[in-house]
């Protein structure tokens, strides 16, 4: 996402309550409840929104709202997504000057991973009256806001409208979570005494369209027996994809941090699809294995970048004062931002790609499914035993195989290294599921993890002193002085010499 677009965005936590009230009751005074020193009545407003959603109402399924607003200060484009604990999550844009225009790309991105592609459409029109009073602390702050709403909804396509009044108590922004959940039961209490009533409707989408459609996406999770392998492998699964959905937003604004987890949570999927064959069918296994390789890759060419940046800024650190000239940590620096926003572009096409919208629905079927594999009734304890030895084995093989090459010769091969690596990643990767589920027996990740780390540690420092290597030719090429780049490749050999130094050792903790 470009920095105007991540700029015109905004985002807060929305913590509110709302009531059901009937046209004749008085909203009453609330100085004096908890923390309310006084109130501030202001003038009648009046709103109107158009919400958004597809032909199968999936944001509504959600619970995700796509609005438009006009009016009150706080008009624009809203989507509000759950935030947890009651929470919402709301992101703003500005409205723009055209009302038909589509959701600005910079909220397209938070929903897509619900939307995949599909349009959307007005589904509903909200105009509302608005009368907003605010409750006051004894130093004037604001602490919550009550907004008397009478509102009136009509759908595009139906012929009749339908009105009803409702209250909505908001905690002002920079309130305190504890002290205002307690205010917010104090101003209920007093609210419900006047006549109001806990609303019934989710929201004033969910109240103004009725009853979902029957089109409407609600998968449900799959009935497995509890203490079964299946029990244990779609819990593992849903809790990546739960993972997965969340990172996906992030991915696209592209944050490092997003990038990082979205393609280590893919790598964790990968695993738990591997190491623990057998329930689902493998057919479908290696469907989804092959997909999620893909976006893997992608994922992983932008990340290895970032990796490389932090791997150049190792080497300049360690290299003595003035040893590598200005221009070339320019030219190298230079060569990474190209690579970099190539490798974004590609990612933000692969994300937006029918393949990966695909991988998401079938990730969905997946866990509404009940597994039908020759493994998936058996016991979880005992299958996930019997798959992480025969994993466990595999991974100190080929950790042994990397040891005596290095043993040997003093060096390893790239190849074989990364083979070693990928084994001991995944075996890390099946002991944290089994801890997750909290499986009795599971062996601690430490010792893979070491080993992965310094294996790691071993192919970035490769790769890197291979890129400095690159980066003289081009420069002699060029004309230019090449003598730093000799001094960054020296140092990065020699932090692969010192990661490799530790294979040994870790891998007989294996």
């Amino acid at each position: 996402m470009s920095p105007a677009e991540k700029s015109s965005r905004t985002e807060q936590i929305e913590i509110e309550r709302k009531y059901d009230v009937d046209g004749l009751a008085q909203v009453p005074d609330l100085a004096g409840v908890g923390t309310v020193a006084s109130c501030s009545l202001a003038e009648p407003v009046a709103l109107r929104a158009v919400y958004f959603d597809t032909a199968e109402q999936v944001l509504l399924a959600n619970r995700i709202t796509v609005r438009r607003r006009e009016g009150g200060h706080d008009e624009g484009w809203h989507v509000k997504l759950p935030g947890g604990s009651g929470a919402r999550r709301e992101v703003h844009a500005p409205l723009g000057a055209d009302p038909g225009e589509p959701l600005p790309a910079a909220l397209r991105r938070v929903v897509e991973v619900v939307l995949r592609g599909r349009p959307l459409h007005p589904v509903l029109v909200l105009a509302t009256k608005r009368t907003v009073t605010r409750l006051l602390d004894v130093d004037g702050d604001e602490l919550a806001e009550l907004a008397d709403d009478e509102v009136t909804a009509t759908a595009p396509a139906a012929e009749s409208s339908h009105s009803w009044r409702e209250w909505e108590v908001e905690l002002a922004p920079g309130v305190a979570r504890s002290d205002g959940e307690a205010l917010l039961d104090e101003v209920g209490d007093r609210l419900e005494r006047a006549g109001a009533s806990a609303s019934a409707s989710k929201s004033k989408l969910a109240r103004g369209l009725g009853e979902p459609l029957p089109g409407a996406l609600t998968l449900v999770p799959a009935e497995v027996e509890p203490g079964s392998a299946a029990e244990f492998v779609l819990g593992g699964v849903g809790r990546l994809v739960d993972d997965l959905k969340a990172l996906d937003a992030g991915v696209r604004d592209g944050e490092a941090e997003a990038v990082h987890r979205f393609r280590t949570t893919i790598r964790r999927l990968r695993s738990i699809l591997r190491v623990y064959r057998g329930v689902v069918d493998s057919e479908s296994s290696a469907l989804l294995g092959d997909a999620l390789a893909r976006v893997g890759r992608a994922a992983g060419s932008t990340r290895d970048l970032q990796v490389a940046g932090d791997e150049l800024d190792l080497d300049l650190n360690a290299a003595p004062e003035g040893f590598v000239a200005h221009e070339t940590v320019g030219r190298l620096r230079a060569g990474l931002r190209e690579a970099s926003r190539e490798a974004g572009r590609d990612l933000e096409r692969d994300l937006d790609d029918a393949s990966y919208f695909e991988l998401l629905d079938r990730l969905d079927v997946l866990l509404a499914t009940e597994p039908t594999g020759p493994a998936a009734s058996d016991g979880a304890t005992k299958f996930a035993a019997a798959r992480l030895a025969k994993e466990a084995k595999r991974a100190r093989r080929r950790a042994e195989v990397a040891t005596v090459a290095y043993r040997e010769t003093g060096d390893c091969d790239p190849a074989v290294v990364h083979s070693a690596r990928k084994a001991a990643r995944r075996l890390r990767y099946a002991i944290e599921a089994q801890r997750a589920a909290g499986l009795k027996g599971a062996l601690s990740p430490k010792a893979s993890h070491a080993l992965q780390d310094a294996l790691g540690a071993a192919l970035d420092a490769g790769a890197a002193a291979e890129r400095f290597v690159a980066a003289a030719h081009t420069a002699r090429w060029a004309g230019e002085d090449t003598f730093g780049y000799g001094v960054l490749a020296t140092l990065a050999s020699a932090r692969r010499d010192a990661a490799l130094a530790r294979l040994p050792k870790l891998a007989e903790k294996l």
